[in-house]
């Protein structure tokens, strides 16, 4: 889990990529946290239930490759 928050953090440091950003493309991979809750998780304040983690690791790797090409 700390690798998923970490690759989070890193993505996030980039200029062009927002926590909004990865929180739409978390929720459209079936998230289901609010942005608030979301923003907890990547910053460690909160745990996620699997299904969550699913959604942010397929998101995580959605604009990996955006952001590659």
């Amino acid at each position: 889990m700390e690798d998923l928050r970490q690759a989070a953090t890193m993505l996030l440091g980039r200029a062009d990529v927002s926590l909004i950003d990865l929180w739409i493309s978390y929720w459209n991979h079936g998230g289901r946290c609010h942005p608030f809750e979301f923003d907890a998780f990547v910053h460690g304040i909160l745990v996620a239930r699997w299904f969550d983690t699913e959604a942010l690791a397929s998101a995580l790797e959605e604009l990996s490759l955006d952001a590659a090409s």
